[in-house]
C-alpha cells in the first residue's frame, strides 16, 4: 500500500490535510476526531442503509429513535446546575405537564446541546448498544443518521427532553427513584 502523502486528505474522513489531522505531530483536534468518529459510523452503516430502503423506509423505527434516552440512561444529556431563563422554562413546562410549552422552548434548548463532541459521544453509545445487540440495527442507522444533522437532531432533543422530565421529576431515574424538585 503506498504512503499516504501529506497533502492529500486524510484517511480518518475529517476532510482536512493529512498533515493538519493524523499525520500532525500532535494528532487531530478533539472536534476533527469526533467529526470523523460520525463519518465513519455512518459509513459503516451504509449496507444496513441500503437494506432499508429497499425494503420500502424507515416506517415506524423513527418512533424507536425517539424513545432511546428513555431506556437507556447513558444517552440523556447532563443538564447544567445554573439555569438559564429557557431552561428553567422547559423545566417548568415539564414539571406541570404543559406540552405546548415544551414543544416551544425544546428547540432553543436542546441547540446549546448541539455540539459535534456531544452528537459523538451519543453516536458512540449508540454504537455500543448496537454491537451489545442491545438495539435494534436499522434504530441504532437511524440514530446515527439523525446525529450526522448539523441543523438539528430529533435524538438531542429527546435526550434533552429527557433529562428535562428527570429533573422535574416527572419521569423516575433508570434506578426508579422520582426526583423531587
Amino acid at each position: 500500500m503506498a504512503k499516504q502523502g501529506r497533502n492529500e486528505r486524510c484517511r480518518c474522513g475529517s476532510g482536512l490535510k493529512a498533515k493538519y489531522c493524523c499525520d500532525s505531530p500532535c494528532g487531530p483536534s478533539p472536534d476533527a476526531a469526533d467529526r470523523s468518529f460520525l463519518a465513519r459510523a455512518i459509513r459503516d452503516s451504509i449496507p444496513a442503509l441500503v437494506a432499508l430502503r429497499a425494503n420500502g423506509g424507515p416506517s415506524n423505527y423513527i418512533d424507536d429513535v425517539l424513545e432511546l434516552p428513555a431506556h437507556f440512561p447513558e444517552l440523556v444529556v447532563s443538564l447544567p446546575a445554573l439555569v438559564d431563563p429557557e431552561l428553567d422554562a422547559l423545566l417548568f413546562a415539564c414539571e406541570v405537564g404543559d406540552g405546548q410549552a415544551v414543544r416551544d422552548v425544546i428547540a432553543k434548548v436542546s441547540r446549546r446541546f448541539h455540539t459535534v463532541a456531544e452528537r459523538a459521544r451519543l453516536a458512540r453509545v449508540i454504537v455500543r448498544l448496537r454491537d451489545e445487540e442491545s438495539i435494534d440495527e436499522i434504530v441504532a442507522v437511524l440514530a446515527l443518521v439523525d446525529l450526522r444533522r448539523d441543523d438539528a437532531s430529533a435524538l438531542l432533543e429527546a435526550a434533552v427532553l429527557q433529562a428535562a422530565r428527570m429533573r422535574a421529576g416527572r419521569v423516575r431515574t433508570p434506578s426508579g427513584l422520582l426526583i423531587a424538585s
